[in-house]
C-alpha cells in the first residue's frame, strides 16, 4: 500500500525554509589553480606564502529519516562551515613545501543531512548528530622532486576522489606519490584510516578497523577530447572477527576507465569497469566466523550523451546504464567498500548520485538503465531530469538501496522463503535545479555562490514491500 503524504504538502512544508542542501564546491589550491592570475596594483603578480578558504553550506529538505526507504518522514536540516588554509614555501608559484588543511565545523538534524557531501558508504557507519568538529584534511606535500615540476609527494590526511565514487571517496592517512605529465597522469597511495578526527563520533566502526589500502592509478590522454586509464586497489582488512563487522575481504580490485567529450556532434561518454577477486571471511550474527570464501564479482556503469547547442536551453540527451554481476551466494559478487560511494563529483558539476539525490545504492545484485535531460535555461543554471529503472540481477538475492533495517530484514526474510514477487526494485524520478552566481573579485579572490533544488521520488517494484517513497531538498553554498 503506498501511504505517504502528499507531494503538494510536501513542497509547502519546504516553503518557510531558508536553509539548503547544496551542491559540493571544492575549495583550497586546486579549486584556485585555474582562477585569473592575482595583479598587484603596478601590474605585478603578488608573492603568495599562505591563503585562507572559507565556504559556508545551509541544507535543508524533507524526507525518510536518515534518508533510508521504508522510514518515516521528516524535515531535515544542516549548517556547515568549513575553514581551509594552504602554506607555500618559499611561493605558491613555485612551492617545494605546501601544508593543506580542512576543517568542519557542522550541525546536523539527522543523517539525511550529510548524505551528498563527501559521506561514503553510509550502511555500516555511524553519522554524527548535532553540533560536531572534524578534521577532514591536514598533509604535507613536498612538490618540485629532482627539480622536475611533474612530480610530487604528500603525506597525512588527505582526500581521494574522482568522478565516480566507486573507486575512491574518502579521506584517509595516507603516502602518496603524484606525477602531472603534459599527456598522462598517475598516482601510487598506501593509506590507512586511524579515526574519524572527529569530535561527536571519534572511533571508527568495526568495518573501517585496521584495512590497509594499496591504490594505484594511470591515466593517459590519448587524443585532445579522449582519456582512458587503468585503477588498481588491494585491500587488506586485518579487522578481526566481529558480527558488527560482518564481511573482512582480502584481494584486488581493478577496472579500467574511458571518457571523452567535444566529440562530433558535440557528444561525450564515460565508461567505467571494474572487478574484485579474493577471499570473504564471514561472521554470523551468533559469532559463528567461516573463512576463505571465494569471492569475485564486476560491475560496469557509466553514460553516453549528446548536446544539441542549436536549439533553446541547450539540451543534452543522455543514456546512462550499470550493470553487476550476479552473485553465487552471499560471500561472492561486487560490492563496495568502506572508502567507496555511489556519488558522482565531477569537477565544474553539483554532486549527486548515480541514480538520484535520494536513494544510495550499493552496487550489489544491481541493474540499471534510464535517460537524463540536462537543460541550461541560462549561462550559469542548470535544470536536469533523470528517469531510471532499477533492477535485482538475483531476484532472491540481496536488495542493493539504502533501507531502514526492519525493512531490509523483511525483505531478507521474504527472499530466503521464495516469497519475493520479481525483481523489479522500482523507478527513480529525479528533477534537479542548479544555480551559481557568477563569481565577483574580492581581494584577488573568488566569491562564488550556488543553489541546487532536488526533488527525488522512488516507486516502488515488486521486489520492494515499502512502497512508494521520495525525497525534497534545496541548498546554497557560498565559498570564498
Amino acid at each position: 500500500m503506498k501511504a505517504h503524504h502528499p507531494l503538494l504538502g510536501a513542497l509547502l512544508a519546504l516553503a518557510p525554509l531558508s536553509a539548503a542542501l547544496a551542491a559540493e564546491e571544492v575549495t583550497g589550491p586546486e579549486a584556485d589553480q585555474n582562477a585569473p592570475v592575482r595583479v598587484t596594483a603596478d601590474g605585478g603578480e603578488p608573492v603568495i606564502t599562505s591563503e585562507f578558504f572559507n565556504k559556508l553550506t545551509v541544507q535543508t529538505g524533507y524526507g525518510p529519516e536518515d534518508s533510508q526507504v521504508g522510514r518515516d518522514r521528516t524535515s531535515f536540516y544542516s549548517l556547515r562551515y568549513e575553514p581551509s588554509f594552504a602554506w607555500y614555501s618559499p611561493e605558491k608559484r613555485w612551492a617545494r613545501w605546501m601544508v593543506y588543511g580542512r576543517l568542519w565545523l557542522n550541525y546536523d538534524s539527522s543523517q539525511s543531512s550529510n548524505l551528498n557531501s563527501e559521506s561514503t558508504n553510509p550502511n555500516t557507519r555511524e553519522q554524527p548528530e548535532g553540533w560536531y568538529a572534524e578534521l577532514r584534511e591536514l598533509y604535507v606535500k613536498r612538490n618540485l622532486i629532482g627539480d622536475d615540476p611533474r612530480f610530487s609527494l604528500s603525506f597525512g590526511r588527505q582526500r581521494f576522489n574522482d568522478d565516480y565514487g566507486i573507486w575512491w571517496d574518502d579521506s584517509l592517512e595516507s603516502v602518496r606519490f603524484n606525477y602531472q605529465g603534459s599527456f598522462s597522469d598517475a598516482f601510487l597511495a598506501v593509506g590507512q584510516k586511524f579515526h574519524n578526527y572527529n569530535t561527536d563520533v571519534n572511533a571508527l566502526p568495526a568495518s573501517e578497523e585496521r584495512t590497509l589500502y594499496v591504490m594505484g592509478q594511470y591515466a593517459y590522454r590519448w587524443s585532445t577530447h579522449n582519456q582512458a586509464g587503468l585503477r588498481l586497489m588491494h585491500e587488506n582488512d586485518r579487522s578481526g572477527h566481529d558480527s558488527d563487522d560482518r564481511y573482512d575481504f582480502k584481494g584486488l580490485r581493478y577496472g579500467l576507465f574511458f571518457k571523452g567529450e567535444h566529440l562530433p556532434l558535440d557528444s561525450d561518454y564515460h565508461l567505467e569497469l571494474a572487478a574484485l577477486d579474493g577471499t570473504m571471511d564471514n561472521t554470523a550474527s551468533n559469532g559463528v566466523t567461516t573463512t576463505g570464501h571465494a569471492s569475485r564479482g564486476w560491475a560496469a556503469l557509466g553514460e553516453v550523451g549528446t548536446r544539441f547547442d542549436n536549439l533553446p536551453w541547450t539540451p543534452r540527451v543522455a543514456l546512462r546504464g550499470g550493470l553487476t554481476d550476479k552473485p553465487d551466494d552471499d560471500n561472492d559478487g561486487f560490492r563496495l567498500n568502506p572508502i567507496q560511494s555511489d556519488r558522482i563529483t565531477r569537477q565544474g558539476s553539483y554532486s549527486t548520485r548515480l541514480t538520484s539525490s535520494f536513494v544510495a545504492l550499493d552496487l550489489r545484485n544491481l541493474s540499471y538503465y534510464g535517460i537524463a535531460l540536462e537543460t541550461r535555461p541560462t549561462p550559469r543554471s542548470a535544470l536536469d531530469l533523470r528517469i531510471t529503472q532499477l533492477n535485482l540481477r538475483d531476484t532472491q538475492g540481496a536488495l542493493p538501496i539504502r533501507m531502514a533495517a526492519d525493512a531490509r530484514r523483511q525483505a531478507t526474510l521474504e527472499a530466503s522463503q521464495g516469497q519475493r514477487k520479481g525483481d523489479n526494485v522500482g523507478q527513480m524520478i529525479d528533477l534537479n535545479y542548479y544555480w551559481k552566481m557568477f563569481p565577483v573579485a574580492l581581494d584577488g579572490k573568488r566569491l562564488d555562490v550556488n543553489t541546487l533544488v532536488s526533488a527525488s521520488y522512488l516507486n516502488a517494484g515488486n521486489a520492494l514491500n515499502t512502497g512508494d517513497d521520495y525525497q525534497l531538498s534545496v541548498g546554497v553554498v557560498i565559498s570564498y
